[in-house]
């Protein structure tokens, strides 16, 4: 215990973790359904969701959602895989920039 103190006072841990959070926000989502770049991207907790470094979603203006996430392969893969249960989904990969889109 108290190994909290030695990493910074709360507001200096939850600044890093704030930050740690902002480095993995993509710069923008391609929308899945019709390509669109999707600017506004929010952040999803990942606690308590192992190996998933962070998840964003994205609302585009065609009423499609978007969604990215990071980490592990065999995490990232689970989560598409429990989202897509009782919907259609369709899988693409993307650089953090927006860049390299490509459907699965």
């Amino acid at each position: 215990m108290g190994q909290a103190k030695n990493r910074g006072t709360q507001a200096e841990r939850v600044a890093q973790a704030l930050a740690k959070i902002e480095a993995k926000r993509p710069e923008k989502l391609v929308c899945n359904s019709c390509g669109a770049d999707v600017t506004q991207v929010n952040p999803v907790s990942t606690r308590g969701l192992r190996g998933l470094e962070s998840i964003w979603v994205g609302h585009c203006d065609c009423g499609h959602t978007t969604f990215a996430a990071s980490g592990e392969p065999q995490a990232v893969e689970a989560f598409f895989h429990a989202i897509s249960q009782d919907t259609e989904l369709t899988l693409a990969s993307q650089a953090q920039d927006g860049s390299g889109y490509s459907k699965a």
